[in-house]
């Protein structure tokens, strides 16, 4: 209980179910944000928090899957990892470094830690060891079961369960134990001679682990390794970025569709000298959006045949490790295979397997004194065999996910029960969320899913702040205001800076080469330019744009235009990772201009609505009771505390908000629409002075004509 000027406020509560990683984010990041009373119980039935089964390992060849700089906890600090490991003793880490996962399961605990010393005096962390068996909903609140028999009254509840073990294959099943182990049970590589014969099941990353302990613990004996594909991880190679080349909005809706773009596009990279790693990873900021744009059996088509090829390329392994499994079959010791287990025979000391080999339908008969299941996680929720799971199902809590990949949740992470309702009081992140996400387990996935969750938990307990609490709004997003002296026009770079994903709205050839500046400098790939209208005044560089950086240009519907990558239609939705632009249709000043609400707090009104005034509305089809509209009841009905940016200023203004404008903007304010119509005919203004060029120019996104362009 907190007493506050003699007011008595109960804090809040929320569970988090797993202290992993994903858990305790989760936690830090409602640590660093509360600023209500507060009580976190961050339930683990481990001793330790942080770790889960990734950084939990002690082996210390078991390296991360991606290099130091890449794995900050908190999106918004990038350096966070590289900072904590050169103030703790990993001075020679640089950011592409692949550092032990040991070393991250310190980090992750120091980051609580951390968290925890610096949140406010009424947020409070409960570090609970104890296992959650069942979950509750009431009204008002949910009940926690655990299974010390002790009940948590919270009024929400995360479930960061992680991955849970891999599933046994069937012809395994017969097995006695002391031949089959799990690959992250204590003992599954202990107690072997150097010279027994081993069989990994499965060819993946968990394979590598296991390959490079045996390798760590000198072991000299026959391993062999079988998946259905028998494909090997790749390696990772230090690479350039590569510019964006799919737009979620026109690409194939199909899983054949969408490889063969991938193909033509690593074609065309090859010869430009471009290594395929960089094309790869140009995709993976909007994987989700491409997964959910595709239909249910385009997502098992890619399932059967595409998923294989696709985490091979895609979860990569660091290249030291790479470079011994590569001696380990160069040398013999390591065999892969590719085909199905058809069935096992205990011997007097060891087991007979029969491998089906893939293409040749052969028999391989392999004598082995071990197997270890590498097969991967378990994320297929309908043969989960956990009590709290069980209990979830049994209440219809949940829904399973059509692919038998993880839940049904809502886009902000909440559960989707049986009969299609959304939760009000629970909540997953990570790997629950495959088959909504497909990319949904790595670092730079969850780190972003856990601070959006906890900003969303946060917002829906909705707490009356008291006298001393302040909250203001933080766009998770990069934003800069850029300024054209001769035009007097303002450029707006936006970016997501998890993605590194930009955009630039009305850039101005004569500043092409500064944007790019400006772009190399902050570490971003430009994906769009996005116009509010056809300008008259300055020759965009959307064109110029284009032919140095591959993105795409983007102008609003009826503007007339060619040779525009993209139309853009009012309320339609541009998304850069955290990052959504909302086009308004705001005709007027021209009959094709669009405002745009930038994550519902950035209005770029273009010409629409200036810093206490408006753009004109004498050519170009312009109509004064169409823009007195637009501003009134499109962008005045916005919240007043909406800030406002305008494609112009001719007085040093830079921002201003929809609040200001309807008081003191003297265009609008006080005036009826026929009075607007009136002020706007008598305004009389000169033509602007680049019109003749800029305007033709424009008609083709920044392109200049010249006579060979006809002559096709």
């Amino acid at each position: 209980m907190n007493n506050i000027l003699n007011l008595t406020v109960s804090p809040a509560a929320i569970a988090i179910v797993g202290g992993g990683f994903s858990g305790s984010l989760v936690a830090a990041n409602l640590l660093r944000n509360a600023t209500m009373p507060l009580s976190i119980k961050l339930i683990e039935r481990n001793s330790e928090v942080g770790r889960g089964v990734a950084y939990g390992t002690p082996v210390d060849c078991h390296l991360l899957n991606v290099q130091a700089g890449k794995m900050s906890a908190y999106g918004d600090e990038p350096n966070h990892f590289l900072n904590w490991l050169h103030s703790n003793g990993h001075e020679q880490v640089t950011p592409s470094t692949f550092v032990p996962r040991r070393v991250y399961g310190d980090y992750v605990q120091a980051t609580l830690k951390a968290a925890q010393a610096n949140a406010a005096v009424n947020v409070q962390l409960e570090r609970i060891v104890d296992e959650a068996i069942a979950i509750e909903t009431k009204p008002h609140n949910t009940i926690v079961y655990l299974s010390s028999g002790q009940c948590l009254h919270v009024q929400k509840a995360v479930l960061a369960l992680g991955n849970f073990p891999a599933i046994l294959p069937a012809p395994l099943a017969v097995l006695d134990s002391r031949y089959v182990k799990d690959a992250w049970s204590a003992d599954a590589i202990t107690n072997l001679n150097p010279k027994d014969a081993i069989l990994l099941v499965g060819t993946g990353l968990t394979m590598a682990d296991a390959v490079v302990a045996l390798h760590q613990q000198g072991f000299q004996g026959q391993i062999h390794t079988v998946s259905r594909h028998g494909l090997m991880p790749c390696s990772h190679k230090s690479t350039n970025p590569y510019p964006a080349f799919i737009d979620v909005e026109t690409a194939p809706k199909t899983a054949r569709g969408l490889l063969h773009v991938v193909r033509q596009e690593l074609r065309d990279a090859f010869t430009q000298g471009h290594d395929w790693r960089a094309v790869i990873d140009a995709i993976r900021p909007i994987i989700p959006q491409l997964w959910q744009a595709m239909p249910l059996p385009e997502q098992k088509r890619f399932l059967r045949h595409v998923k294989a090829y696709w985490e091979v390329h895609r979860h990569r392994i660091a290249e030291g490790i790479a470079e011994i499994l590569d001696a380990a079959m160069e040398s013999g010791q390591l065999i892969h295979y590719a085909g199905r287990i058809q069935s096992c025979q205990e011997l007097e000391n060891g087991v007979n397997v029969r491998i089906c080999e893939r293409g040749t339908h052969k028999d391989i008969v392999l004598q082995v004194k071990r197997i270890v299941n590498c097969t991967g996680a378990n994320c297929d929720y309908r043969r989960l065999q956990h009590p709290l799971v069980a209990s979830l199902q049994e209440q219809r809590l949940i829904r399973p996910n059509t692919l038998s990949m993880g839940i049904d949740t809502a886009p902000n992470g909440a559960l989707i029960d049986a009969d299609g309702k959304t939760s009000q009081m629970l909540y997953t992140l990570g790997t629950p969320r495959k088959g909504n996400l497909w990319e949904t387990t790595a670092v730079p996935e969850i780190r972003v899913q856990a601070a959006n969750l906890a900003q969303e938990l946060l917002q829906s307990l909705n707490p009356k702040p008291d006298v001393t609490t302040f909250v203001l709004r933080k766009p998770a997003m990069l934003f800069r205001q850029l300024f054209d002296k001769e035009s007097s026009t303002y450029t707006y770079l936006i970016a997501d800076p998890e993605s590194k994903i930009a955009i630039l709205v009305d850039p101005v050839l004569e500043q092409v080469e500064r944007d790019l500046q400006i772009l190399r400098q902050l570490g971003l790939t430009l994906r769009y330019c996005l116009e509010t209208h056809i300008h008259a005044d300055h020759i965009t560089g959307t064109d110029r744009l284009r032919s140095l950086t591959g993105c795409l240009g983007i102008v609003p519907e009826n503007a007339g235009t060619t040779y525009a990558d993209r139309y853009i239609a009012d309320g339609n939705i541009l998304e850069l990772g955290n990052v959504q632009i909302r086009a308004i249709a705001t005709p007027g000043h021209t009959d094709s201009h669009m405002a745009y609400l930038v994550n519902d707090t950035h209005l770029l009104t273009g010409d629409a609505l200036f810093i206490r005034g408006c753009g004109r509305t004498d050519f170009q089809n312009g109509d004064a009771g169409l823009l007195y509209d637009a501003v009134t009841q499109k962008l005045f009905t916005l919240p007043d505390d909406t800030l406002v940016y305008p494609g112009h200023d001719y007085q040093g203004q830079t921002v201003s908000t929809i609040g200001e404008e309807k008081c003191w903007n003297p265009r609008f304010a006080g005036r009826s629409r026929n009075q607007f119509i009136e002020l706007m005919k008598n305004l009389n203004l000169p033509q602007p002075k680049k019109m003749l060029e800029a305007l033709p120019a424009n008609h083709h996104c920044g392109r200049f004509l010249v006579a060979w362009d006809y002559q096709i």
